[in-house]
């Protein structure tokens, strides 16, 4: 799908729309949250975040063997 988008003025900011039937294809929500990314061949790139992306990283446990047989 291609559509011709106009870049609105709001603010000091600047704004796309997305197309209804845009919405729909992808399954996405107004008010989701989404990640746009600038690649370095000055591409947009505009997706849903990862789950992992944003969770804090997660340790290991390690378990001490405190049943190990005590020397003398």
């Amino acid at each position: 799908m291609r559509c011709l988008q106009k870049i609105g003025q709001c603010g000091n900011s600047a704004h796309l729309t997305l197309p209804r039937a845009v919405l729909f294809y992808l399954g996405w929500l107004p008010g989701e949250l989404i990640i746009l990314e600038l690649t370095e061949t000055k591409e947009l790139v505009v997706r849903r975040p990862n789950p992992d992306e944003f969770a804090p990283k997660r340790v290991k446990l390690v378990m001490l063997d405190r049943t190990a047989p005590v020397t003398t």
